[in-house]
């Protein structure tokens, strides 16, 4: 086990893996669910690749004026155990402007 492993397991007290999410791999006009409810999820980071601005939130009600928005071409949100609390391992729901965007998400979680 590395340095950094060691760190992880040490803050968090678990030992940790990282993954990229695969599905869904874009975020529709319509409500897109991103992240399924995981309690054992303990951050993640969400990369907008779209030409467009989206919104994400905890609910279906996500939008413009119910929502965190992440800009188009790489705007990112981000979400730590640490700092967030349960939140992290909370559904989370997106909603993009005009055009479905494609989305990076990457997952770290208790192995």
């Amino acid at each position: 086990m590395g340095a950094l492993a060691e760190y992880v397991k040490r803050k968090f007290g678990v030992n940790t893996r990282s993954y990229p999410i695969t599905d869904p791999v874009s975020c529709l006009t319509t409500v897109t669910r991103i992240l399924p409810n995981n309690p054992d999820r303990l951050g993640y980071t969400l990369v907008n690749l779209g030409d467009t601005a989206m919104y994400v939130a905890w609910d279906r009600d996500v939008l413009a004026s119910h929502g965190i928005y992440v800009a188009q071409t790489g705007g990112s949100f981000s979400l730590a155990a640490d700092e967030d609390g349960e939140l992290v391992g909370y559904e989370l729901f997106g909603i993009a402007i005009t055009s479905a965007n494609d989305i990076f998400t990457m997952v770290t979680e208790a192995a």
